[in-house]
This record gives C-alpha cells, structure tokens and sequence, in this order.
C-alpha cells in the first residue's frame, strides 16, 4: 500500500523497533536519531503496545542490560512516545485474521484498532496480511529524504 509522508500524522513501532531503538541493535545510533528527528519534525504520534513492555524488559534482561537500566531504558522510550492499548475488539480482531503469529497479529490488531496510519517493524514480512501501510525503520527514513 503507497503512502505520502504527508499523509502519515500517526505511527506504530514494533516491538523489535522498540529494542532495536534501545541497543542499537540493527539501527545505528544515527539512523535512530534520524527516525525520531523525522517523526518530532513532521508532528507524527508516535505509539508503542502497552502490551509489549513486558517483551522489551525481558529481552532486554536476556541481553544482559540490568534491571534498573532496562526499566529506566523504556522510561526513556515513553517518555518520546504514547502507548496504544489492546482491547477485547482488537484481541478478536487478531483472532480473525490471517497472521500466523499471533503477537504479530495483536499489534496489528491494536494499530488498526487505535486508527494508526503506519506500522514500522523490522521483520516486515511478518505483516505482509496488514492493511496498514508497513514499513522498516530504514525505509520509513527513505520515505522522508
């Protein structure tokens, strides 16, 4: 699905965004700051799943960031985004659809539910079923050069 950046005033990140932006895990420290002088400069609201935060502890742990460091991390991450919230809608909503997995299928679910215009994930082909316009983080950027 085509999308203009000027059409774009809202956007999902992904839980791998969400822990690539913390780690720098497969962004560069450039390209992150890059994505957020993006979406600051062109007033886009920028959300994370709520039901996610949980995720992004663990992994982060699993990597070896302590606790108090990994919980001041996604202080941090919230404090330059808003949390979207799944529902009984959006939970049935990802029941029905046609995404194998089912947390991909969930933030799906919430962005389409929470009238989000654009998903940005770095596993792409893991929403290639969505309706919403998908975009890795490095294209999101492209799309704004």
């Amino acid at each position: 699905m085509k999308i203009e950046p000027q059409n774009i005033y809202s956007v999902l990140l992904d839980v791998n965004v969400c822990i690539d932006v913390l780690t720098e895990r497969s962004l560069t420290s450039s390209e992150i700051k890059q994505l957020f002088i993006i979406l600051r400069r062109n007033k886009i609201k920028t959300y994370i799943p709520a039901c996610s935060l949980d995720t992004i502890y663990y992994v982060l742990k699993r990597m070896g960031v302590e606790g108090d460091n990994a919980k001041d991390s996604i202080r941090k991450l919230i404090k330059y985004t808003s949390l979207a919230f799944s529902s009984n809608e959006s939970v049935h909503y990802s029941f029905g659809s046609d995404f194998k997995d089912f947390e991909d299928g969930l933030i799906n679910a919430i962005a389409v539910k929470n009238n989000i215009d654009v998903i940005i994930t770095s596993n792409v082909a893991d929403f290639l079923k969505s309706i919403l316009p998908i975009f890795h983080p490095k294209d999101f950027i492209k799309l704004f050069s």
